[in-house]
């Protein structure tokens, strides 16, 4: 008889299984981490690498002398040979994709890596198989679950397939085929799925550490760790960057008069509009109880009408708590001498955004103060 304690812990393992395949997978995030990071940049280089790797080994095969040497064959592999030395120059020369580059960088390799096993030499098959253990690498850093358990049936269907036709022709033994069979399995599917349920507690315990949890903004670590992707592009032709400071006018009274809670609705309110209108040109972060921050970048002839937009943007008839808020910016063209000074730009600019806020709450809210630095 299963114990209360045991059934809790299955239900919620069951749970955790189910949450971890059923979550949304943020591509645009992951895509948005790996640009803004020097890391980044290498880790293109790497999978550059690694693809065209697999290309010299298309290569190779060609000389085994148990080949296929079929017109269609050689055709096909050579295909796969340019196809492999473009995709590996789009790593190197184009920013880490989103939702369709990754999933359909994972389908070529997939689909390509299973077309040399009926082409490569049969007594290689499980061998070949092992490339299956790359891909799954990079699924597992950077596809959601689901589409990593797609790679993984079709890699043990694959693998399966190979021992299948192996066996089929009589050089190896049953025993050393199952123990050859099971090895490649758990290369090629236990580590990638063990791997990418641990590194999605990690993740999301990571990513929680840099989000404001009630409003999903982030904070001001989260903040922090996003201005380096946001504010140098303010320097390039004919843009310019802004610290934006947003404050919500008299909030104690809408606690006041109508509880904490319908006042954490408001702040929320206030910041999934502030992500909309913002949001698309940097980062939006909560730094106090109901103080925002926005780091931005846009071009010259934008900001002004994005900046002048916050009050519109979060104004609603049909709200049932009509509140108003108290903006002040601080904007920094690329032409500036700012940028050339030996100061911390981004700190002089928040600071300067924060003064501003304050001049536009003491001239009685509701209305919007800049500067240019």
């Amino acid at each position: 008889m299963i114990s209360t304690s045991n059934r809790r812990n299955h239900h919620s393992a069951a749970g955790a299984l189910r949450a971890w395949f059923t979550q949304p997978y943020d591509y645009r995030w992951m895509a948005d981490f790996q640009n803004s990071r020097p890391a980044g940049r290498i880790i293109r280089w790497v999978l550059a690498c690694l693809t065209l790797n697999f290309g010299v080994l298309a290569v190779v095969s060609l000389f085994s002398e148990d080949t296929t040497r079929s017109p269609l064959a050689i055709a096909w592999k050579s295909a796969l040979i340019v196809m492999v030395v473009a995709v590996s120059a789009a790593w190197i020369i184009r920013p880490f994709p989103g939702r369709l580059g990754v999933v359909a960088f994972a389908v070529f390799a997939d689909l390509g890596t299973a077309s040399t096993l009926w082409i490569n030499p049969l007594t290689d098959a499980l061998l070949t198989c092992t490339l299956f253990a790359v891909i799954g690498t990079f699924c597992t850093f950077c596809l959601s679950p689901r589409w990593l358990l797609a790679h993984l049936v079709f890699a043990v269907t694959c693998t399966l397939v190979g021992a299948a036709a192996t066996y089929s022709r009589g050089e190896v033994d049953i025993a050393s085929l199952i123990f050859r069979t099971n090895v490649v399995l758990l290369t090629i599917a236990a580590v990638p799925l063990v791997s990418h349920l641990l590194i999605t507690i990690l993740t999301d315990d990571a990513r929680r550490s840099l989000l404001d949890p009630l409003t999903g903004l982030a904070n001001r670590r989260g903040l922090d760790a996003a201005i380096d992707g946001v504010w140098p592009r303010g320097r390039e032709k004919d843009q310019c960057s802004a610290a934006v400071m947003i404050d919500i006018d008299r909030f104690k009274s809408v606690n006041d008069l109508y509880g904490h809670e319908e006042g954490d609705a408001v702040i929320l309110r206030v910041a999934q509009r502030l992500r909309a209108h913002l949001g698309e040109y940097g980062v939006v972060a909560r730094t106090g109880g109901e103080e925002y921050l926005a780091v931005v970048s846009t071009s010259r002839l934008h900001i002004d009408a994005l900046v002048h937009g916050v009050r519109r943007a979060l104004r609603d008839p049909e709200d049932p708590i009509a509140v108003t808020v108290s903006v002040g910016a601080a904007i920094v063209h690329a032409g500036s001498p700012v940028w050339d000074q030996n100061i911390d730009v981004v700190t002089r600019a928040t600071r300067m955004a924060d003064s501003m806020m304050y001049e536009a709450k003491a001239a009685g809210g509701n209305r919007i103060a800049t500067t240019q630095l």
